[in-house]
């Protein structure tokens, strides 16, 4: 074998080994190229569903926190509205029992009432058999008139129901030896607003010019408070007497009379 034959193998031999070298580290690549993308498949698959998973977890998490702030306010709701329900019930109850209140008070009231009348139903037919032998020695001029008396206690009213002036009622009143009537006390007058009929009567409260004052006509002192200064002399100066009022006008208009006799006592 000559030197360049041997110098030929030689470099044949380095270049099939330097070849077989890189096909070898060529197919290491591609094997773990081909390894490494078989191994990363399972993984994206894996990301993916955990993508999916934590979308549905929040999807899942914000529908019960909205369902958790709808009951939240439907119940604040729930409960201003069972509180206004209350708060109306309560108002409800207290007008009822202030009716209720109102209803028994007037339901006394009206017992009272009802007792009072049947008082003095009792007492005028008690004390009209008192005093009708005081009648006896009256007896009215005029014809056709009604007259009739009631007496409450040690008090009698004689009623004469024909219509006169202010002095007419004085002088009828005089033929029976009594004045007009003279109003002692409030009780006395709230007692003949319950007593007359609805009509107008004279009594014995006139203006006195000398005096420049209204003044009763036995002249006796009255414990009536008398707000005088409701009358103006204007209107008339002789005062009657209705069913709800005292007030004075023209002495000359036509009323009828109430005369007053007090007893000396009570009779037995």
């Amino acid at each position: 074998m000559t030197e360049q034959e041997v110098t030929y193998t030689t470099v044949r031999f380095h270049k099939s080994s330097v070849f077989q070298n890189e096909v070898r580290s060529e197919e290491t690549q591609s094997a773990k190229e081909i390894g490494h993308r078989e191994s990363s498949v399972p993984w994206k698959l894996i990301v993916i569903a955990l993508g999916i998973l934590c979308s549905v977890l929040l999807v899942t998490v914000a529908v019960l926190v909205t369902n958790i702030f709808q009951y939240s306010q439907e119940k604040h709701e729930l409960q201003e509205t069972l509180s206004n329900l209350h708060h109306n019930y309560s108002t409800m109850q207290n007008d009822i029992n202030l009716k209720e209140e109102m209803l028994r008070d007037m339901s006394t009231e009206y017992s009272a009432v009802n007792h009072f009348l049947d008082f003095l139903n009792r007492e005028q037919n008690r004390w009209y058999n008192k005093t009708k032998t005081l009648l006896d020695s009256l007896q009215h001029s005029g014809r056709g008139v009604e007259t009739h008396w009631f007496c409450y206690g040690i008090k009698c009213y004689y009623f004469i129901m024909d219509r006169k002036t202010w002095s007419g009622c004085t002088q009828t009143c005089q033929n029976y030896s009594l004045p007009l009537l003279t109003i002692d006390d409030e009780d006395e007058l709230m007692f003949l607003h319950l007593l007359v009929t609805p009509d107008s009567y004279w009594i014995g409260l006139s203006y006195d010019n000398t005096n420049g004052d209204w003044t009763w006509i036995d002249k006796n002192p009255s414990e009536l408070a008398l707000n005088t200064r409701k009358y103006n002399i204007k209107d008339g100066g002789c005062v009657f007497l209705s069913k709800t009022r005292l007030d004075n006008i023209n002495c000359d208009n036509l009323f009828s009379c109430i005369c007053g006799k007090r007893l000396d006592k009570f009779p037995d």
